[in-house]
């Protein structure tokens, strides 16, 4: 995850859209590896590779929580950066 990028630069409408796209690229991998480990625990059948799979899932949900906190950010900042052109726009009239 390429967590430095969501912390960096204006979030206009445009970078914003833009790192809400990386953010949702960065959220196919760990589903896809969640997904799959579940998958070959359920064909494995026993309890270690139910404990693997559950062990490693977790370590996946963190990753996505992470993904899931900078896409957060990144409407966060957006609608705050609404808010004040708004504010602004409102003073000028005025």
């Amino acid at each position: 995850m390429r967590e430095a990028e969501w912390l960096n630069g204006p979030a206009s409408s445009g970078e914003g859209m833009r790192l809400m796209a990386v953010a949702l690229h960065d959220l196919c991998q760990p589903l896809t590896t969640l997904r799959c480990r579940l998958e070959l625990a359920g064909l494995m059948g026993t309890p270690e590779a139910y404990r693997e799979a559950v062990s490693q899932g977790v370590a996946e949900c963190e990753k996505l929580v992470k993904v899931v906190d900078s896409m957060r950010e990144i409407v966060d900042s957006a609608t705050c950066a609404a808010a004040t052109e708004q504010d602004e726009e409102g003073e000028v009239a005025r």
